[in-house]
């Protein structure tokens, strides 16, 4: 089994949880299932070392579904949505590059 697979699962049983309403303080699962999902897909990147602004991209999505699970704020940015922005450029970046 591979890290990327171990990544997913703990990302399914994070989503999980959050679908039940289970909660841990100000932990946001459903953040920490997508920072789970985001590191496993560029886990696989990181093995052949090409920094692309797609991986740069991922890695900040990562960056901020991490300080959103742990229950940072700053004023009112959501930092769920500004990882799946972050992610959705990611994806694009390939298609005008």
């Amino acid at each position: 089994m591979s890290l990327a697979t171990i990544l997913l699962i703990i990302a399914f049983i994070a989503f999980v949880l959050a679908a039940i309403g289970f909660g841990i303080g100000k932990v946001d699962l459903i953040a920490i299932g997508l920072a789970a999902w985001v590191l496993s897909l560029f886990v696989g990147d990181l093995a052949h070392l090409h920094l692309t602004l797609s991986l740069v991209l991922l890695i900040l999505a990562f960056v901020a579904f991490v300080l959103a699970a742990i229950g940072w704020k700053y004023k009112k940015v959501g930092l769920i949505a500004v990882g799946l922005a972050l992610w959705v450029a990611s994806l694009l970046v390939p298609l005008f590059t």
